[in-house]
């Protein structure tokens, strides 16, 4: 049935692309949410065909959470997405539900255009072409559409401006409100996005490819038209609940290792941190993610840490000074380059690094 279906969607959007009549097609950005895959919300293209009274969405986004080892997939930079149809009500109900807003922007095609792109949609649509390897920056749901929309067609007229701004920035601000996710990926993204950016490389944002999609020009007029919502009853959200900070965590685990110098907290803590950075070295070796490599984060989640706990399980206190007195010199570079913003660094970092310089301190002085 469900291959029926598909044939059968794959079918009218061929007739449709050669119909007398062109169909209308407009691009939804949704709201952003507050799960992992809903940060930074969404992009898709909505079909309207005025013939066979169909309203399809094209959605770039679509992935199986489910799929055997779809995690380590993920990290290794291997996932697969796909380009999925679904009709209208059933795309934005679950927005709706959620309460988030979706907004449409009418394109501003000429009939011809309108068929030529949802042809580019159909052929993307075909079994061998509808996945694609993900990229988080350079290959989403929002790049797909940017790519088609503006690309398309020769009298399509888009200056790129140059932003003062990177990736981590915009990628830090809309993950404000969820610090947890703001620190791992933070801790996880290397320095090769922290370079100021254009237009067209921030249009990896959907509110930012719907911006600039009123700036591009088509036809003597802006590509798309200004955003409307969809639904009209959407409640504000509140979001002034105290939340438990990664700052305030670590600024209490900073108080708690030097007041209480408990050798067990310090040894645990140093244990972390050496299993977080052989994560952090592991995933540079293995991941096809760019943006993973380069991380100079290593520098003071070092999986040095790992001998410096083993360590004192012995009497080799001249080579536990000497690795100490490393890692001193490591976290000491690691603040230069977050000083000449080689890479961004946020504030929740540093309890964690002054635990560390403390913790190398005092073996320092071991006897």
């Amino acid at each position: 049935m469900k291959k029926y279906v598909c044939f059968l969607i794959f079918a009218l959007g061929i007739l449709s692309a050669t119909g007398s009549e062109a169909p209308k097609i407009s691009l939804l950005t949704y709201e952003v949410g507050d799960q992992s895959h809903s940060i930074f919300g969404h992009t898709a293209i909505r079909i309207q065909d005025p013939i066979y009274k169909t309203d399809w969405v094209y959605n770039h986004g679509i992935f199986d959470f489910e799929a055997p080892f779809f995690l380590l997939k993920f990290a290794k930079g291997t996932a697969q997405y796909k380009l999925g149809i679904q009709e209208f009500d059933d795309a934005i109900r679950g927005y709706f539900n959620e309460n988030r807003q979706v907004f449409e922007q009418k394109l501003n095609l000429t009939d011809t255009q309108s068929k030529e792109l949802l042809r580019l949609l159909q052929e993307n649509y075909r079994p061998e072409n509808r996945y694609y390897r993900y990229g988080f920056l350079k290959n989403n749901c929002s790049t797909k559409a940017r790519d088609l929309l503006f690309t398309s067609f020769e009298n399509t007229t888009y200056q790129k401006e140059q932003t003062d701004r990177t990736y981590r920035s915009y990628i830090n601000e809309y993950m404000q409100p969820t610090p947890w996710y703001k620190f791992g990926a933070n801790l996880l993204l290397g320095s090769k996005i922290d370079y100021n950016i254009n237009s067209w490389e921030l249009m990896f944002l959907p509110d930012f490819l719907s911006k600039e999609a009123e700036k591009a020009v088509i036809n003597g007029n802006p590509l798309a038209s200004k955003q409307q919502p969809i639904f009209k009853n959407i409640s504000p959200t509140n979001d002034s609940k105290w939340k438990l900070t990664p700052f305030i965590l670590f600024s209490f685990l900073f108080v708690i290792i030097v007041l209480g110098r408990s050798r067990v907290i310090i040894q645990t803590f140093t244990v972390i941190i050496g299993l977080t950075g052989v994560f952090m070295l592991g995933l540079h070796f293995i991941s096809g993610h760019p943006e993973v490599q380069a991380n100079y984060n290593l520098l003071w989640c070092n999986p040095l840490y790992l001998f410096s706990f083993a360590l004192c399980f012995t009497q080799w206190k001249k080579i536990h000074r000497a690795l100490a007195l490393t890692l001193l010199i490591c976290i000491g570079i690691a603040i230069v380059i977050g000083i000449t913003k080689k890479q961004g660094y946020i504030p929740a970092f540093f309890p964690l690094i002054i635990s560390l310089i403390w913790i190398n301190l005092k073996q320092l002085t071991r006897k």
